[in-house]
């Protein structure tokens, strides 16, 4: 009887179950971002690079630990554990200094709000003190870049010089 039930309720069964897998990658691209986090942050660095670039100055070299850094601020800010800013930058220095060797200056631009690393970038042009880091004497540089629930894209971009 188990099996007479089976075999009668496979064919429907094998129905519901395409349906149900045709219809799983529009829902997964249509929840999708239209540009991951990950992405801006390399088009963040290849900007940055391109505008020093035409101001004579040297490419910095991208930095996993220090991005690393820039990540763990950037999402602070996007889950209101901190205020958007500045503050507890000392606390990022020292975090590089512990973790690079030969770590001699640092600076830091935040943002939010922005849609892309265009926009991102072009904010911190038009600022003087965000545009004089990215003109900076420095060799090394890493991203953050997170969203928060709303959607808004927090920055961080954290800058050093080493020997």
């Amino acid at each position: 009887m188990v099996t007479v039930i089976t075999n009668r309720f496979l064919p429907m069964a094998r129905l519901v179950l395409f349906v149900l897998l045709a219809l799983q990658p529009m829902a997964i691209q249509a929840g999708a971002p239209p540009v991951s986090e990950r992405r801006i942050e390399k088009e963040i660095h290849q900007l940055v690079n391109e505008y020093r670039e035409q101001q004579g100055l040297p490419p910095m070299a991208y930095n996993d630990d220090i991005a690393d850094i820039a990540q763990d601020h950037s999402s602070n800010m996007a889950r209101g554990k901190v205020r958007f800013g500045h503050g507890g930058f000392q606390q990022r220095y020292d975090a590089m200094k512990a973790t690079l060797d030969g770590v001699m200056a640092g600076a830091e631009n935040v943002a939010y709000g922005a849609a892309d690393a265009k926009e991102a970038v072009s904010l911190w042009l038009r600022s003087a003190g965000h545009k004089k880091n990215i003109q900076g004497n420095f060799t090394h540089t890493g991203i953050g870049v997170v969203r928060n629930n709303d959607g808004t894209l927090y920055f961080t971009q954290l800058f050093v010089k080493m020997q």
